[in-house]
């Protein structure tokens, strides 16, 4: 029970009940003025423990009581209320010896004839309510105030589980025939009527009320502090699927996507477990989660963890998202197990330019797939200004360092201020890692100073270029620096694509704020010319990029076709880096799905091939209202939906490449990896886990008839082409080669790291039962745990239940997860371990550059980290053309770089490209945006 007093005086007492929607007589439903005649605010917090936080004690001197034969006995129930309230501490810290309810007392005088100073001073009583609402370490909130500071405002900003002042009872003492408005009294409170016989407010004190009112309030906050450590537990999952009515045939992927409305993302969150504090909208259909969520379920167990890789594609890709997508609406839907899908964020280059969007394909799709496809929450943007305001801080350096003395560059790098000169942090961070142990800017001697200003950068060994999320192949090499005003600074450089930025690897690859700004701090962004590294911290703009990056940092939360929800985040370009989601998504995905979920995890990646020798007018786009199409480039080859793509009978599957992960005993998170098994698999394994300490306990393999057939000696797949009659009628003896070539050295591949594997085969309207049969019986004779079709895309979820039984199958049995190599063997070591034991190469080969890298790396100290290999998706070889198994093969080892920040190397497998073009007729062609209000409002 609470009590409030609306004055300290009280003579009889007679007790009203409330009346819902009535007025009551009184004062304020707040306590009256206490304390000095000044506006001075003050704000003081007290405890319901003892400072020791050991032996639970009321905080409040109550004193000597007396009772007042006429009025209210409160010694007996200010006994009964400190005993409570004493149980109720000792069982809460008997559950978490580390909680101390907290009360938080905002305190003002009053100064009459002074309205202006209350006026601001209301003003900042609203800012100090706001902090304390989002303190977690305040657990209540008293207001002490003057009768004209509770004003509406102030009341309706305090929380209402952090205000102690919302009473059971209330008090009003001689308040006349004043009205007391209905909403500062809580429905079902009683009302206790005082009729003035004092002169004197004294008396309260000596009948005890006042100390009645301390110890409920004090007894509030104990309780609050108690329903505050229960909401943070974790919370069961209450999700309501959305109805799917599949159509034959099946519509195009904006038709489907349009005709399905989401849930609105603060329902999906409450659905979930999630705190309205942990989400920050966007709009009504997705939200970013705060990583306080991860500190919030850290004891939350995780669960098992499966990946989805596929075998090496054709050119159309075989659908491994719709796959991924397809299994967790399953697991939801279906099968009413937790499920979360993981995502990356699609680059808006091939979205406008040659690929298409990414949200999956027909009935296993992301919602709303314009959204997704588009800006989605502006990560992309962050990454890109974060990625050029290096680029010009290194442009900026050169110039000045060119042009200025060594006095001059201290004189503007340490500007005095008053008469004062200071190093700024990020400046004393250089110091010391140049010996320089000084903080003093006057004690450095000349030589230091020169150390100190000058960077004395490469022109020709500046490895950072700048960064734009569009397709424009005119960038990839530029000359900057010709004005005039840049003094003769000019030097050639070019741009990548946004997402092949080592900042996108950096965001995926973080487990925290604090690991992010530390890796940015770590990057290498050219050498000097006395040969050592100079990283963004040397330029002194780590900091503003963590500032541009915190927001970024936070997964985006979406959902499926059937409502189960999805994590969007990060996307890392798959060739020069390790092309998965983001680590901060799995991790928090395993929290969120509980014991008995399953987390799904999909990305959408740019697929790069060169040499591939195309017809640049070879494809043609025959489904302008889809999001997804392909085209083909003499350069640059992506594949996407080939739905679009006249002469295709699969009419189905997307390139995309993502992986499943799962937390809890039974329980299965889904995450991705790009690409085929040997290359995404592969780089999860090593990379990704790594990072994380996560471990995987299954992968799901994906695999078409059409690539078996391929893989077994098929003729060539051309994007654009009329598909040869041996993909479109059965041939069984097609099937078995590739099944027992690509599929079987996959699954080899998945062994190599202990972990048991599911064969997802991706039904299109052309397989044969004979075919499909064939397929998952070898699948199992070559080790796969099971082998199952998969019918998600005309059917959603419900045509992947079997693949949702059979990966929970697998997950559960034991796994035997192993690194495939030692960070700490030579570089070379690592890279001739993948390239044979992966690959199947006989060995390597490195030309002169490449071996002068790695010398380099490990005289910088970077020779233990792990190796991302760079080369084609369309081959186990480093030889598009070569299908199956090849073998007899050395693998070319042209160059070797780093991605210091990221945390691996990456040697290069022939010629890559990482600023993509544009096509004879883009994607953007087909793109438009109706302006009647009612087909998007």
């Amino acid at each position: 029970m609470k009590l409030s007093m609306i004055r300290s005086a009280c003579g009889s007492l007679r007790i009203h009940p409330a009346r819902s929607g009535s007025r009551v007589s009184g004062f304020t439903r707040r306590c009256p003025p206490v304390g000095p005649a000044n506006s001075r605010m003050i704000l003081r917090t007290a405890s319901a423990t003892s400072s020791g936080g050991t032996n639970p004690k009321l905080s409040v001197n109550f004193g000597k009581l007396s009772q007042n034969d006429d009025g209210f006995e409160s010694d007996s129930s200010l006994r009964e209320v400190v005993q409570s309230t004493k149980e109720a501490m000792l069982a809460l810290q008997r559950r978490n010896p580390a909680i101390q309810p907290l009360l938080a007392i905002i305190q003002a005088g009053e100064v009459d004839g002074l309205l202006e100073i209350n006026k601001k001073m209301a003003v900042r009583i609203v800012e100090e309510v706001l902090k304390l609402n989002e303190d977690p370490r305040v657990h209540g909130v008293y207001l002490h105030l003057p009768p004209a500071s509770l004003t509406t405002r102030l009341l309706n900003t305090l929380k209402p589980e952090k205000d102690v002042m919302q009473a059971d009872a209330v008090v009003l003492f001689g308040a006349g025939n004043m009205e007391v408005p209905p909403a500062w009294v809580k429905p079902g409170a009683a009302l206790i009527r005082c009729q003035p016989t004092l002169e004197t407010d004294e008396h309260a004190i000596e009948t005890g009320i006042g100390y009645l009112t301390a110890a409920y309030r004090t007894q509030n906050v104990v309780r609050s502090c108690s329903r505050w450590v229960q909401e943070q537990q974790y919370q069961p999952w209450h999700l309501h699927s959305l109805k799917l009515q599949p159509l034959t045939p099946v519509p195009s992927d904006i038709a489907i996507s349009r005709a399905q409305t989401p849930k609105p993302v603060d329902q999906l969150a409450e659905e979930i477990g999630l705190l309205p504090e942990e989400l920050e909208a966007y709009g009504r259909s997705k939200a970013k989660v705060r990583l306080s969520l991860l500190d919030r379920l850290h004891k939350q167990p995780d669960g098992k963890y499966v990946l989805v890789a596929g075998i090496t594609p054709t050119p159309l890709g075989e659908g491994k998202s719709t796959v991924t997508i397809g299994l967790v609406q399953a697991l939801s839907a279906h099968l009413q197990l937790n499920s979360f899908a993981c995502l990356r964020q699609p680059s808006q280059g091939p979205t406008f330019g040659v690929k298409g969007g990414a949200a999956g394909g027909g009935y296993a799709q992301v919602i709303p797939m314009e959204e997704f496809n588009l800006h989605l929450t502006g990560d992309i943007h962050a990454i890109t200004a974060a990625n050029n305001l290096v680029a010009a801080a290194i442009d900026a350096r050169m110039l000045h360092e060119a042009t200025q003395t060594d006095k001059a560059l201290f004189n503007r790098l340490v500007p005095s201020v008053n008469g004062a000169r200071r190093f700024s942090p990020i400046q004393i961070s250089r110091l010391r890692r140049l010996g320089i142990n000084k903080i003093d800017p006057a004690s450095l001697s000349a030589e230091e100073i020169s150390t100190f200003v000058r960077l004395d950068l490469d022109p020709s060994k500046i490895t950072w270029q700048r960064v734009l999320d569009t397709n424009d192949r005119f960038l990839r090499k530029i000359t900057v620096g010709q004005a005039s005003t840049e003094k003769g600074q000019a030097r050639e450089t070019g741009f990548d694509i946004a997402v092949a930025s080592e900042i996108m690897a950096i965001l995926a690859l973080a487990d925290s704020l604090v690991d992010m700004k530390n890796r940015l701090a770590r990057m290498v962004v050219g050498t000097s010319r006395s040969g050592q590294p100079i990283t963004a911290e040397d330029l002194g703009v780590s900091g503003a990029l963590a500032v541009l990056m915190k927001d970024a940092i936070k997964p985006t939360l979406m959902q499926t076709l059937e409502g189960t929800p999805v994590f969007v985040h990060a996307g890392p370009f798959a060739n020069i880096a390790h092309g998965n989601s983001s680590v901060l998504a799995d991790k928090l995905a395993l929290k969120l799905v509980g014991r008995d979920g399953f987390v799904a995890g999909m990305h959408s990646f740019l697929q790069v091939c060169f040499g591939t020798g195309a017809d640049p007018n070879a494809m043609t786009v025959v489904t302008p209202s889809s999001f997804l199409f392909t085209h083909n480039n003499t350069d640059l080859f992506v594949p996407a939906c080939s739905r679009s793509v006249q002469g295709c009978p699969a009419e189905q599957e997307a390139c995309k490449c993502f992986l499943v992960t799962s937390s809890g005993v039974n329980l299965l998170p889904v995450t991705e990896a790009g690409f085929g098994a040997d290359i995404g698999m592969e780089k999860f394994f090593n990379i990704k886990c790594r990072a994380s300490g996560l471990r995987p306990n299954a992968v799901v393999l994906v695999a078409t008839v059409r690539a078996l057939k391929m893989h077994g000696g098929g003729p060539n797949v051309s994007a654009g082409a009329p598909l040869p009659k041996e993909y479109i009628d059965e041939n069984l003896s097609l099937v078995a080669g590739g099944c027992r070539s690509n599929l079987r050295k996959q699954i080899q591949i998945a062994h190599l790291f202990g972990v048991p594997v599911v064969v997802a085969l991706n039904v299109f309207k052309t397989d044969t039962q004979a075919e499909i049969d064939l397929v998952c019986e070898i699948a199992k004779e070559c080790g796969a745990s099971e082998a199952v079709p998969c019918h998600h895309w005309a059917q959603g979820g419900r045509g992947s239940i079997q693949l949702a039984k059979a990966v929970h199958e697998a997950a559960s049995r034991t796994s035997d997860f192993q690194f495939l190599y030692n960070t700490e063997m030579p570089i070379v070591e690592k890279i001739r371990t993948i390239a044979q034991k992966v690959y199947g190469a006989d060995d390597i080969q490195l030309t002169p550059e490449a071996n002068a890298k790695i010398d380099y790396y490990n005289q910088q100290g970077y020779g233990s980290l792990p190796i991302c290999m760079a080369k084609t998706h369309l081959s186990l070889s480093h030889m598009p053309d070569k299908k199956g198994v090849p073998t007899g093969f050395v693998l070319p080892i042209r160059d070797v770089r780093a991605s210091i920040g990221a945390g691996f190397i990456y040697p290069l497998v022939g010629t890559m490209s990482t600023m993509p073009g544009l096509p004879t007729r883009p994607c953007f062609y087909d793109i438009d945006l109706d302006p009647v209000p009612a087909l998007y409002s």
